[in-house]
């Protein structure tokens, strides 16, 4: 009870206090108010009949460029000075006595309190790092309340929920956006610790690798995703031999993919197990060139899709594995 009633003493006197300070500001804004009246109606007022007022922005020179004649230029430019003042000052004070309103309220409803304490706390604590939205293909930031900022309707979707607006999304084709990298709820994900690569009809498009697998790690992602040594990388998302600037689009792929914790489809060549006795041959020619190989040809190179899971793990980088440029 005594602490009940402590509580209640000091909310009448927090109470009191602000009430004291919002007459005395009150006070100093209707004082602001009667001056600048004042001041415009004397700028804005004839001093003679047939004589123009000295205004509140007019030009206080005549045609040819001189002050006017007519009037106390002196007195129409500290007058205006004093105008523009008030008016900032009156701005100023006016936002003060809002602000300690809203605490006078508050503190009629303490309910009301603990909403702002909250809603105040959301605002000032950090916010999280962008996160690219596949859907709408832009950059986009989170609001204190957890909607999205950056895009239409975005205070309808919660930003820490975004990833389910790409579900369902299917392997990406050549001409893909950038949507097409990742999938929903990891449903494109390994199913078991170690997913083996799936084979996938070649399709009507010419097959040109860009990059090849040159080591993948053990237990890596890569390894687990089921990249093999000596693949070919035909597409890396919706990287391909026509945009991945010498490698570089990978590099900038993989970790945004791996801070949304999304998959990234990577379509590979292959050879057939039936060419592992070659194996020293091929990859001979996979780094001195020679003549170019029939990729089309299914007998010689087998097309599959994994889908990567880029994060981090025991071992360096995000996938696991070092790929270097390739060319036919």
């Amino acid at each position: 009870m005594n602490n009940n009633s402590s509580q209640r003493n000091n909310q009448r006197d927090e109470e009191s206090a602000l009430r004291k300070v919002l007459a005395s500001l009150d006070v100093q804004r209707k004082a602001m108010e009667n001056e600048a009246d004042a001041i415009y109606l004397e700028l804005s007022t004839p001093p003679e009949e047939g004589i123009e007022p000295m205004g509140v922005d007019t030009p206080l020179v005549d045609a040819d460029g001189y002050p006017r004649g007519d009037i106390d230029v002196y007195r129409a430019r500290t007058l205006r000075n004093r105008f523009r003042i008030l008016q900032t000052d009156h701005k100023e004070i006016t936002q003060k006595i809002e602000g300690l309103l809203v605490q006078l309220a508050a503190l009629k409803d303490p309910s009301k309190k603990l909403a702002e304490e909250a809603e105040r706390a959301k605002r000032l604590a950090p916010k999280p790092k962008p996160k690219y939205d596949a859907k709408t293909g832009k950059w986009v930031v989170m609001n204190w309340d957890g909607s999205v900022a950056g895009i239409e309707g975005g205070n309808q979707i919660q930003f820490k929920d975004l990833s389910r607006a790409v579900s369902g999304l299917t392997e990406p084709t050549m001409d893909s956006d950038r949507s097409s990298l990742y999938g929903a709820d990891g449903a494109n994900g390994p199913s078991s610790p170690r997913e083996e690569a799936r084979l996938v009809q070649v399709d009507a498009a010419p097959l040109r690798p860009f990059a090849r697998v040159n080591a993948v790690a053990a237990d890596s992602p890569a390894e687990i995703t089921g990249l093999k040594e000596d693949d070919l990388i035909v597409r890396f998302g919706n990287v391909d031999a026509d945009n991945h600037n010498n490698l570089r689009a990978i590099a900038d792929l993989v970790p945004m993919v791996a801070g949304e914790g999304g998959d990234v489809e990577i379509v590979v060549l292959r050879r057939p197990a039936e060419y592992e006795e070659h194996a020293n041959q091929d990859a001979s020619n996979v780094t001195t060139g020679g003549s170019t190989p029939e990729y089309d040809d299914p007998t010689k190179w087998q097309k599959l899709s994994v889908s990567l899971s880029p994060r981090p793990w025991s071992g360096r980088g995000l996938i696991g594995c070092h790929i270097v440029p390739y060319h036919a």
